[in-house]
């Protein structure tokens, strides 16, 4: 793996479509999802192997200190250009820096949304339980850990990422599982093991699905790329969280 450290002006960036801004401590993501395309949205950095290379923003949390006071932020999502507990994290400790910042200013009650698929977010436990406004969610796309391999090679495990919810949930952490985008599975197993530790629930089909179409063919899957999968899936899963 190659990393790259840099300086950075901004830590926040604002989502006009989302209405929140957005705070990634990292560019780059080791994780290796196959449906991966965080990379199409940052297009100053197209050209740096996405998998393999990461870019460190080493004074993220400093100037992050600096922009709070600036914009005030009301919603901030943790992260669009990584998995902000990507094992480079371990090391660098990024993440747990900007939430102690953002610790630094109580009387904003800025409300900060995490997405990880690492067991490393367990780590920050101390805290999220000091923060008045924070949500914690855990992207799980199959009940099928067979497939997950496929799809997320680098990433937790689904029967790991089920238990950092639980332990989320048993410790007052208002929890999220984003079910984006829905890989093949099975809808009654998967919401089996993930509602009664989560709090909400984000589910989501797969966004361009032509750069994962011949994989999809390769694996024989190519029926979960058709609209009637995903429909009948939201469907049932919908039905199965109520």
């Amino acid at each position: 793996m190659r990393v790259k450290e840099i300086n950075v002006k901004s830590a926040l960036t604002y989502s006009e479509s989302k209405r929140r801004y957005t705070l990634s401590p990292y560019v780059g993501c080791t994780n290796a999802c196959v449906y991966c395309y965080a990379s199409d949205y940052a297009r100053r950095y197209r050209e740096m192997n996405w998998k393999s290379e990461i870019i460190v923003k080493r004074n993220i949390a400093e100037v992050l200190r600096k922009d709070i006071i600036k914009k005030k932020p009301h919603h901030v999502f943790m992260s669009t250009m990584c998995d902000p507990y990507q094992p480079i994290e371990k090391e660098y400790k990024l993440t747990r820096r900007c939430l102690e910042v953002f610790l630094e200013f109580p009387l904003l009650e800025i409300e900060v949304m995490i997405l990880t698929k690492s067991t490393l977010v367990l780590r920050d436990l101390d805290l999220f339980k000091k923060m008045r406004r924070i949500s914690v969610g855990l992207s799980v796309t199959t009940d099928d850990d067979e497939i997950r391999k496929m799809f997320e090679p680098n990433a937790s495990s689904i029967e790991e990422r089920v238990e950092v919810l639980k332990v989320l949930k048993e410790n007052g952490i208002r929890t999220c599982v984003f079910i984006s985008p829905m890989l093949p599975m099975n809808p009654k197993k998967l919401a089996s093991v993930l509602k009664p530790h989560v709090d909400c629930v984000f589910i989501d089909d797969m966004h361009y699905r032509w750069r994962v179409k011949d994989f999809y063919e390769k694996l024989g899957f190519s029926w979960a790329l058709e609209n009637e999968y995903f429909e009948r899936t939201r469907k049932e899963l919908l039905e199965l969280f109520q």
